[in-house]
């Protein structure tokens, strides 16, 4: 009986922790807008995604050293990450539905559309990943409309650029707290079911 007891809350633990492994994404709302997102996967590394207003106000006056990304392919690869598993359409969040393609303004700093500015939902999405000086050159997607719109990859400018838009977006990635993979946690515990049933039999 006991032994039984023993394989049942090994196995229960190790399901749990698989289910918390694959937690998925998260999004946070404040006032009606996305401000961030939790668990972006980008080559299987899990990251947090913040969004505000510009290079400065994001790194803490645009420091190259909180860049997670260096190079333009890498920052191109963040933004296209976030377009297929963030800014997507159909997003049920207590009970209210969110097009975040469809309407960028609903995006925190991507509100042109929303107070006068135009009748164009459009916000430019940046990731920056070099600083020389008082500048900084990011990479960088329209979003307009429902889509994507194919831009050019990189542009520099001033490290305040950004700041008071109504129409971009800098995004800030955080590498997330690293969780166990569900295939290690269920090796974990079929070793100590293993061990529990070797002290049982003696």
């Amino acid at each position: 009986m006991t032994n039984f007891f023993l394989k049942g809350l090994i196995t229960s633990f190790a399901l749990i922790v698989s289910g918390l492994a694959n937690a998925g994404l998260i999004y946070n709302i404040e006032n009606g807008n996305l401000v961030s997102a939790n668990g972006v996967q980008l080559n299987g590394v899990e990251y947090n995604v913040f969004f505000g207003d510009s290079c400065s106000s994001m790194y803490e006056g645009c420091d190259q050293s909180l860049f997670t990304f260096n190079t333009q392919s890498e920052a191109t690869a963040a933004l296209d990450a976030l377009f297929a598993q963030v800014l997507v359409d159909n997003v049920v969040l207590g009970g209210v539905e969110y097009d975040f393609l469809s309407k960028p303004i609903d995006i925190f700093s991507c509100n042109w559309g929303a107070g006068g500015s135009s009748s164009t939902n459009f916000c430019e999405l940046w990731v920056p990943y070099l600083v020389n000086g008082q500048s900084v050159t990011s990479a960088w997607y329209s979003h307009r409309d429902g889509a994507r719109v194919s831009t050019v990859p990189s542009w520099t400018g001033s490290i305040n650029y950004g700041d008071n838009a109504d129409y971009m977006a800098f995004t800030r990635w955080e590498v997330a707290q690293e969780v166990p993979e569900p295939t290690t946690l269920v090796i974990f515990a079929l070793g100590l079911m293993g061990l529990a049933s070797r002290k049982f039999k003696k």
